[in-house]
């Protein structure tokens, strides 16, 4: 086949047509022949369409891959975030079951300091209201009196430190959350695993299984890519 298109080639290029004036249409009718011959060459060859398919099929598959890759990871947290929740919810309903005990007494511990904490934030976030509202009084005081400029020190003072002081207190509640996440989790995966027969926890059971049958699927299909 290929010698065949060569051979009309070749007649585009005698001297007998160039010296008649070979018609326009002439030419190109054995143009769309001879491309014609080389397309149905090519059809033939299945191993070059293979080729060629995979070189065009690159930037689909890249994208795909892309897109189930972000896919996966945003089905992997909402699981991992149900997990938390079924941890956080054992650990406050069933704390005494054996298969935790060990590690509810550490959250306990954490819990009871985290709950100190944000007891010790409220105090804190009251008395610095309460001086804001001070100063806003003292502020708006018509006729200031000859005391006036150091209490209004005296109060920007106080309440720059307490301010200081509340960041720094609520620093530490969101660290002590940071160190209770790993625990509910491991609860969460524990309670999973198990699958105790409770009513309330079947509708998480639901959520998480549903949530790993999708991951198994995009797995699959970024095996398959």
């Amino acid at each position: 086949m290929d010698s065949t298109a060569a051979s009309h080639l070749s007649l585009l290029s005698t001297p007998e047509l160039q010296k008649g004036g070979l018609p326009f249409w002439v030419f190109y009718l054995l143009l769309s022949v001879i491309l014609l011959l080389i397309f149905i060459n090519f059809l033939q060859k299945k191993d070059l369409r293979q080729r060629i398919s995979y070189v065009l099929a690159g930037p689909r598959r890249r994208f795909s891959r892309l897109r189930i890759e972000a896919l996966l990871k945003r089905e992997e947290n909402k699981k991992s975030e149900l997990l938390k929740r079924l941890g956080e919810l054992t650990s406050i309903q069933w704390p005494d079951l054996p298969e935790i005990e060990d590690i509810s007494r550490e959250i306990k511990a954490l819990e009871e300091k985290n709950t100190g904490l944000q007891v010790e934030w409220h105090r804190i976030y009251k008395q610095l209201e309460n001086l804001r509202q001070e100063k806003t009084r003292l502020m708006s005081s018509p006729v200031p009196d000859e005391n006036f400029k150091s209490r209004l020190a005296e109060l920007e003072n106080t309440i720059a430190s307490m301010e200081k002081e509340l960041k720094k207190v609520q620093a530490s509640i969101l660290a002590t959350d940071e160190q209770l996440e790993p625990y509910h989790k491991t609860i969460g995966h524990i309670m999973y695993s198990l699958r105790p027969d409770r009513e309330d926890l079947a509708f998480l059971y639901f959520q998480i299984d549903s949530l790993e049958s999708r991951i198994r699927e995009l797995k699959d299909r970024l095996e398959k890519l």
